[in-house]
């Protein structure tokens, strides 16, 4: 009986242990997705206004960066079309559908957005979905990997 009871209450230690910790990785996950969507909106802020120094700080050096056309820029290419206006938008950002799902240190934002926005003369006015990876590295989040695709009409 003795064993019993002790299997019982291990049991039950057990239990209420991984409760907890399912409990504490919720409050990190969404502790995450506000971090991300703070930073993210930050990152369109500064691309909204050519601010190349914010773009620095959140984007990673080895940004992958691939727009709406298709042409694939490392970070230092995409910086210099930010800040020659070769990459400009006429709108805020508007986003729908916007989802944040966080893999560890990874965030991977999705949406649509409907900026109108203009890349070496070329305008884009559709709707185009975006996915943005974050990833972060001491304490700080970076984008790794932005990627835009016109959505089908």
């Amino acid at each position: 009986m003795r064993r019993l009871v002790i299997l019982c209450a291990l049991s039950i230690a057990a239990v209420l242990a991984f409760a907890k910790y399912t409990v504490r990785g919720a409050e990190t996950d969404e502790k995450s997705k506000q971090e991300i969507l703070k930073i993210s909106d930050e990152r369109e802020e500064a691309l909204g206004k050519g601010d190349v120094a914010a773009l620095d700080r959140i984007d990673a050096d080895d940004l992958v960066y691939t727009n709406w056309r298709g042409v694939t820029l490392t970070k230092a290419e995409h910086q210099a079309d930010v800040k020659a206006r070769n990459l400009s938008f006429q709108t805020n950002f508007k986003h729908a559908d916007v989802q944040v799902t966080i893999h560890g240190n990874t965030g991977i934002v999705t949406g649509v957005s409907s900026t109108n926005v203009t890349y070496k003369g070329s305008v884009m006015s559709g709707s185009r979905k975006f996915v943005n990876v974050y990833v972060k590295e001491k304490g700080q989040w970076h984008c790794v990997v932005h990627f835009e695709t016109p959505v089908a009409q």
